[in-house]
């Protein structure tokens, strides 16, 4: 019994960490059916945010809202995707990652439309609604699966924005998404 189930953790954590962070929270599919575009590593907490912003301009009619900062200060590789109703930005520590489990560091995704998340039984650990700049009103959610993952969601005139990362704390998601905010729209 006990070879049983260390088989099946063992598989669920090896599947896991081949699909991306949006995957294992049930997103659903925008890093799976968008165009990907070329990486820009960048060293330091700074994103490259003209570089990124030049891959998704003219691509999408989602207002572009990007993290000026995030709370890491090693190399970071960006992929960024983008269809006329929505933009995913994968965030990576390793060039090639495409949002794998093992080598992520989170993603930014904007979508028309789209709910707050749920919780999510035997995912889900924390579930709660969080103030934003400007008095945004914003969802935090932390699970795990085979890695753990905290996200932020906000909405903005119909549109949904979320910002995952491996392991991301509720203050962390707070100050990412509030740089987003702050930044305004692109």
């Amino acid at each position: 019994m006990n070879n049983k189930l260390l088989l099946l953790a063992t598989s669920a954590c090896v599947l896991t960490a081949l699909v991306p962070v949006s995957r294992v929270l049930g997103a659903g599919e925008l890093s799976q059916r968008l165009p990907e575009t070329q990486s820009v590593a960048v060293a330091g907490t700074a994103v490259p945010v003209s570089q990124i912003l030049a891959k998704l301009k003219g691509k999408t009619q989602v207002p572009i809202f990007i993290p000026t900062r995030l709370i890491v200060s090693r190399k970071l590789y960006y992929y960024s995707q983008a269809q006329p109703n929505s933009y995913a930005i994968s965030i990576d520590y390793t060039a090639n990652c495409r949002g794998a489990g093992a080598c992520t560091f989170g993603e930014v995704r904007a979508q028309k439309g789209g709910e707050f998340s749920k919780k999510v039984e035997g995912v889900t650990k924390i579930l709660k609604n969080v103030k934003l700049a400007g008095g945004m009103k914003g969802v935090f959610h932390s699970g795990c699966g085979a890695y753990c993952t905290g996200s932020i969601q906000w909405k903005n005139q119909g549109f949904m924005y979320t910002i995952s990362i491996k392991n991301g704390g509720e203050s962390d998601l707070i100050l990412t998404a509030n740089s987003a905010i702050l930044a305004r729209r692109r």
